[in-house]
């Protein structure tokens, strides 16, 4: 996992992990010291309603920051309280998700298709099947059985689109994986991952766009 690249002082919003589908609310502020090693990074105790939270080693917590345009999320567990000189730390061990998000310019909209897709960095990758959470002309979040890794490309397959008769088709999509989680008790999949797209071109991306156009209009959203 690389060293987070954020500089000492930056601010944090603060929230506590949900589950997929529900609303995250960054209600808590923090303020970002430094990164110890790969894993490890030191913030300040999160603060909630203008008072210290308690350290809970089981509480995953969800923080985000923007560079610029730029909106970014890591996720990551407090392990413990650490001193440096008068002013006290949270010792925080980053989990396998850091999320970048876009000033967004495609609406995204829930909707569950089948698609196919195929892992791009492994030597005769099998088509595996998974099921889209929401879709987006910038990417996906789709459910899926592997555990891909943060920053890894995936070739992915949407389904043909028939809409008042005609048939419409989308080339195969390279997508970027930006976050991985567990899946929710009782899903299908084990587990979800969020996709950006990777555009070769401004055709290749409004191709993308007229598709997502034609599922719209078919689940009538």
């Amino acid at each position: 996992m690389a060293e987070l690249q954020i500089k000492p002082g930056t601010k944090l919003q603060v929230a506590f992990d949900v589950p997929m589908g529900q609303k995250t609310d960054f209600n808590m502020m923090a303020t970002f010291k430094e990164a110890i090693d790969d894993a490890y990074f030191l913030i300040s105790a999160p603060m909630l309603a203008g008072k210290p939270l308690l350290l809970d080693e089981n509480q995953k917590l969800l923080m985000q920051y923007s560079v610029g345009d730029n909106t970014f999320m890591i996720a990551a567990y407090p392990e413990a309280v650490q001193k440096a000189g008068i002013r006290t730390y949270w010792k925080m061990r980053q989990v396998a998700e850091q999320r970048t998000f876009f000033k967004r310019r495609d609406e995204r909209f829930k909707v569950a298709m089948r698609v196919e897709y195929q892992r791009d960095n492994v030597d005769n990758p099998e088509t595996e099947d998974a099921m889209t959470v929401d879709v987006s002309a910038g990417g996906v979040a789709i459910c899926l059985n592997e555990y891909p890794d943060v920053g890894e490309a995936l070739q992915v397959q949407m389904p043909a689109v028939r809409l008042q008769g005609q048939r419409h088709e989308l080339p195969v999509q390279l997508g970027i994986v930006c976050w991985v989680r567990q899946a929710p008790k009782g899903s299908l999949y084990r587990n979800v991952c969020g996709l950006q797209f990777r555009y070769a071109n401004d055709l290749e991306r409004e191709t993308v766009k007229e598709y997502m156009g034609y599922v719209r209009e078919k689940y009538k959203m």
